[in-house]
């Protein structure tokens, strides 16, 4: 992490004196665009930086998680889009389209006419309406409202979507009402993914994310994870499975040949898109 003496005044950034609102709204901007220059920051030292209490360094920080432009956790704030933290939304640096696609064509073929399935809510997984289509009939269950637009038009789908609070960040549902409607559901299959995935754990960004993820492979008679290359070898805050605890780890064929090797040689259930 940079070191720019951080407490001096000359230091400090120069916010808008005009109204309380307008430098609420500036302030907050200027403390994203100080994080995601850095990757990550301490509370203390954006208070420091911008010469605010830390309780409205707090406040500041809870406001841009909600956004989903930054983390928090135990007093470090990360960028998005840092490679400490998870991959950018849609893991367009790692993967492009062609490998969501066979992914989730893979991880369809796993799936058999006649089943329920539940589908966390994934960049791959957007690809999965056009795979699954020629698995029908099946009962879709997902929390992500992307996936819910793109399976209601389809035939012989039979589509649960999931409530709860609604994340704008994730455009999915969360919470405690999204648990209890999994929990009243027997699926055969569950297919999730992870934001990270380090020594062969899965990883997640929020305790959110992992806590829809924990209810569906609790209510699922097989689970299948779907990963690109890009996801390995980073680390996000919330550890979830090993990767031995899946049926399937669905990977693109980007994931380099030793990798797949050691995962086979582990007993890792590794099926290569």
């Amino acid at each position: 992490m940079a070191s720019d003496n951080t407490s001096s005044p000359g230091n400090r950034a120069q916010l808008p004196t005009d109204s309380r609102q307008a430098r609420q709204i500036a302030r907050r901007r200027l403390i994203a665009d100080y994080v995601n220059s850095r990757q990550s920051a301490r509370i203390d030292e954006i208070s420091k930086r911008f010469g605010i209490s830390l309780m409205t360094v707090h406040r500041d920080i809870d406001t841009l998680v909600e956004d989903g432009l930054v983390s928090k956790s135990r007093g470090v704030i990360t960028s998005r889009t840092s490679a400490a933290g998870l991959p950018e939304p849609a893991d367009t640096a790692a993967t492009d389209d062609g490998d969501y696609q066979a992914i989730a064509a893979a991880a369809a073929d796993l799936i058999q006419p006649g089943q329920t399935v539940f589908l966390a809510g994934s960049p791959i997984l957007r690809h999965a309406a056009r795979h699954l289509a020629s698995k029908v009939p099946l009962t879709i269950v997902t929390n992500s409202l992307d996936l819910m637009n793109d399976f209601r038009e389809l035939p012989d789908i039979s589509l649960i979507g999931l409530g709860g609070t609604f994340k704008s960040w994730s455009g999915c549902f969360h919470g405690l009402q999204t648990i209890r409607e999994i929990n009243d559901i027997d699926a055969d299959a569950a297919i999730v993914s992870a934001d990270a995935i380090f020594e062969e754990k899965t990883f997640y960004e929020t305790e959110e994310d992992l806590a829809v993820r924990n209810a569906m492979q609790e209510k699922a008679k097989r689970i299948i994870l779907v990963a690109s290359h890009g996801m390995f070898d980073k680390k996000a805050f919330y550890g979830g499975n090993d990767l031995r605890d899946y049926d399937a780890v669905v990977v693109n064929s980007a994931v380099p040949p030793l990798l797949v090797d050691r995962m086979l040689s582990r007993k890792i259930h590794v099926r290569l898109a």
